[in-house]
């Protein structure tokens, strides 16, 4: 089997290719200016600022992992009241997110980005999952907690490295676009069990963080990207004090290659998505293959 030849103009370094083939992630630190950050967060404002109800919700193409009964069911309890002006907490969490803004647009455009998760699944990609997430400390890590691991196999986010061709093969990789100070542990910041994604037995240890003596904290600054392998057991640490925490995550998993239907690819983005990001059609669509 012939090597893969992909047009990558950024590639990744030897030392990255080395940290990322032994921890699980890399950090490409300040890859965003402030002036972007900035634009990020009024992104996710206005995801936060979308009525909560079943209409608007499925026009505009946005949805919730958490609310997935919700999604189909116009009479779901979620959605009583939550329309209304009454006082509610800010959405912690809103999926699809690229289809409620174009805000995060930049990321989607991000060729660095394209580069690196192309490099890392040894194929071309698709963007498979958009989101954010904002904790309001002091909040536990009780949302999520530890997940993911190399143990067991599971092949929607399993690390892999094809010796004979020379090539990741990693079937789901994730950039993480810091958006708050996470330099310090009372910040919350990502947390990772370095080298998990090759594990070959269950983490005995537990789910939070702060009590698993293999977990380390990633601390970056606003403007960071963590790229982390998904099959790497990860998480974050609670956040302990009164900051806003929040971040972008964008996930990546390989695409059919042989595109011979050009004009039959499909998506699970909506029109008016696909229309304002034709010009990134290849990252939002997959191959009509036959």
């Amino acid at each position: 089997m012939p090597e893969l030849k992909l047009n990558l103009t950024h590639k990744l370094t030897p030392e990255q290719q080395y940290e990322f083939d032994i921890k699980g992630y890399i950090v490409l630190r300040n890859h965003y200016d402030s002036d972007i950050v900035t634009q990020l967060h009024h992104g996710i404002d206005e995801l936060q600022g979308i009525p909560v109800d079943f209409d608007t919700y499925r026009k505009l193409g946005v949805a919730s992992y958490d609310l997935a009964p919700a999604m189909d069911d116009p009479k779901h309890e979620f959605w009583n009241g939550r329309d209304s002006g009454s006082p509610k907490t800010p959405i912690w969490k809103v999926e699809h997110s690229i289809c409620g803004t174009e805000k995060f647009d930049v990321i989607v455009r991000d060729a660095i980005l394209e580069d690196i998760h192309s490099a890392l699944a040894g194929s071309t990609i698709f963007i498979s999952a958009t989101y954010y997430i904002e904790k309001i400390g002091p909040s536990s890590s009780v949302v999520s907690g530890l997940h993911n691991g190399g143990f067991p196999p599971d092949r929607h986010i399993y690390y892999a490295y094809d010796h004979a061709n020379r090539r990741f093969n990693c079937s789901s990789t994730k950039s993480v676009i810091i958006l708050s100070d996470m330099t310090k542990v009372e910040n919350g910041p990502f947390a990772a069990i370095p080298g998990s994604h090759k594990a070959n037995f269950r983490n005995p240890f537990g789910t939070r963080e702060e009590d698993n003596p293999m977990v380390v904290p990633v601390f970056a600054d606003p403007g960071d990207v963590i790229i982390f392998s998904e099959g790497m057991t990860h998480g974050a640490y609670p956040v302990t004090n009164n900051i806003v925490r929040r971040s972008v995550f964008f996930n990546y998993m390989p695409s059919i290659n042989r595109d011979n239907l050009p004009k039959q690819r499909m998506s699970m983005y909506p029109d008016h998505v696909l229309q304002r990001l034709n010009d990134r059609a290849h990252l939002l669509t997959a191959s009509g293959y036959i």
